[in-house]
């Protein structure tokens, strides 16, 4: 189908019309499809917003295309307008072949997410570039599609959750005005799902009242790669402006691996406490995020008896780099204190712990102010005195 490459040859010699894509800011590009029809198969990528094409053939709507820059399938059919918007607009006509200069080395730089931004109720942003989509209106199918979309593209969703037996997060996509940013067709994506590779959600919920989304980037370590297997480059995230930095070490350490304690360099290059908000530090849409990875040290801490005040129940032998998670999972499986009654919190034993004391099971210990030799408390929903039998018959 189409022209053979010699006729594309020809055309470009002769100056063939080119053409600029306007449209799909927000979704990462536009839809292309194997064939003139508008029911032709879709292509897995999108057309990016702001690509230069060549005509090879118009056929009403429907523009016959091979790419000259730009990011997406380099050749395939894609509409000029939808519902009276425009999706590509003609440009000069290229200068023929022989007088062509050469063009220098393209480099990509993503549209910001604030150009045309526009979000409504069941949107979504996509965080990895990478969107599961399982077709149909039954989300039990096995069947599961992975397409490519822009890190910041919005999918429009009913809102509707369903959640998979092994635990996943599906919302159903909301094509009642076309394309949803995964497709023209009914289906259920992915928010995060085990089992897809990922390492955490795939895709955002959207709020008006968060305002516009911003794209950093941030380099692989010389000594990494990211989540994708992908080595060196650099990878884009998005980021809310009231997201803290706290927050963006752990979406960095989600990109890269990353295992150690992270410190943040700001646009300044001065460091940043972990409180602070993107915005207030004075991040913009295509900055780089700048971080250094010092590596995980030994560390103690000690946790005292829930029996016996001034007691020791035993030390704590961990790593910096270790969560509060992997903290309370050897205390329960040096002690045998069941983990689903274990809440570890900031305080000491034998004093009173509030609820609220309680710390977040994702974060760093050290990043919760712990350093050598600390204390570590932890509240207790079951019977202390019959879990801990065993392992106090043995000290």
């Amino acid at each position: 189908a189409g022209r053979s490459r010699a006729h594309v040859s020809a055309s470009r010699a002769m100056g063939a019309q080119r053409w600029e894509v306007v449209g799909g800011a927000d979704k990462g590009g536009i839809l292309v499809r194997a064939g003139q029809a508008t029911t032709s198969e879709q292509l897995p990528d999108r057309l990016s917003t702001g690509a230069v094409v060549e005509e090879l053939q118009l056929a009403g709507e429907r523009l016959h295309y091979e790419k000259v820059s730009g990011t997406g399938p380099q050749t395939g059919w894609v509409s000029i307008s939808l519902k009276e918007k425009a999706l590509l607009v003609k440009v000069d006509a290229a200068a023929p072949a022989a007088a062509e200069a050469p063009a220098p080395a393209a480099v990509e730089v993503a549209a910001a997410p604030t150009e045309g931004w526009s979000v409504q109720e069941g949107d979504y942003y996509v965080t990895l570039g990478v969107v599961f989509k399982k077709p149909g209106s039954d989300p039990e199918t096995e069947k599961i599609l992975r397409l490519n979309r822009k890190v910041g593209a919005v999918v429009r969703t009913t809102g509707k959750i369903w959640k998979s037996p092994k635990g996943g997060i599906w919302v159903e996509l909301d094509t009642s005005h076309g394309d949803t940013g995964a497709g023209e067709k009914p289906g259920y994506v992915a928010v995060d799902a085990p089992g897809l590779g990922t390492p955490g959600p795939c895709l955002q919920k959207a709020f008006v009242e968060d305002g516009p989304p911003l794209l950093l980037r941030a380099a692989a370590p010389s000594d990494g790669k990211a989540w994708d297997g992908s080595v060196g480059g650099e990878k884009e995230f998005l980021v809310l402006q009231k997201t803290t930095m706290e927050e963006v070490k752990i979406v960095l350490g989600m990109l890269f691996g990353l295992s150690g304690s992270v410190s943040l360099v700001g646009p300044g290059g001065a460091a940043s406490s972990d409180s602070a908000s993107v915005r207030d530090v004075g991040f913009s849409t295509g900055d780089e995020v700048k971080f250094e990875v010092r590596g995980a040290k030994a560390m103690t801490l000690v946790v005292m008896s829930p029996l016996e005040e001034g007691v020791k129940l035993l030390d704590l032998h961990i790593q910096e780099d270790w969560t509060v998670a992997q903290v309370k999972a050897l205390l329960c499986e040096t002690t045998g204190l069941k983990k689903s009654s274990t809440m570890m919190a900031k305080g000491k034993m034998g004093q009173r712990v509030s609820e609220d004391a309680t710390l977040p099971e994702k974060k760093l210990v050290v990043d919760c102010g712990y350093k050598e030799g600390d204390e570590i408390a932890f509240i207790y929903l079951g019977d202390p005195a019959a879990d801990l039998e065993a392992f106090l018959a043995k000290k």
